[in-house]
């Protein structure tokens, strides 16, 4: 661990340095990529009813579906709508703030997909960082490696720095 942010890896005998929320953010995604059957909604035990003006209520209505194959379970109910279920990777979320966004989020854009609602979503975390801790951290690496591998093996920007070893001794020998 290093800065509590980043995880030092050796991978094909190179030492790499991972960040964390970086690879986080990744796995989240992954998570909420609906697949063929959709994502499983979690039944809340308190459904959540909040107030929304036209442009939400009418964006909660027009991706009904969408909604639904990502395992968000919204009921509109005149000027409200009330949310019973969310999918699992959701569960940890401030609802009353997520629900909100998402739903202005839906209305501002033209076409909506799954793919961009999990990458969406996936940015939506809490502010403050975790201090990540060791068995925490392999516990992520475990979850990228079963979910996404492709990740680890052509990494996207930000995600895996390999650290240059070999030149920083060369360097300090010749000094």
């Amino acid at each position: 661990m290093v800065q509590n942010q980043y995880a030092l890896l050796e991978q094909d005998e190179k030492l790499m340095l991972m960040a964390l929320p970086v690879a986080a953010r990744w796995l989240k995604q992954a998570q909420l990529q609906p697949g063929e059957n959709g994502l499983k909604p979690q039944p809340l035990l308190i459904p959540v009813r909040m107030k929304f003006e036209a442009p939400e209520r009418k964006a909660a209505k027009e991706n009904a579906s969408l909604l639904s194959e990502m395992g968000i379970d919204l009921q509109p109910e005149g000027d409200h709508v009330t949310l019973r279920a969310v999918p699992l990777p959701l569960r940890t979320q401030n609802l009353q703030i997520l629900i909100p966004e998402l739903l202005g989020y839906l209305a501002r854009q033209q076409e909506n997909s799954a793919t961009q609602l999990a990458q969406w979503l996936a940015r939506r975390e809490p502010a403050e960082a975790p201090n990540w801790n060791h068995s925490q951290a392999i516990t992520l690496l475990a979850e990228l490696e079963r979910l996404c591998p492709q990740l680890l093996k052509s990494p996207p920007s930000g995600l895996l720095q390999a650290l240059e070893i070999e030149s920083a001794i060369n360097a300090l020998k010749h000094e």
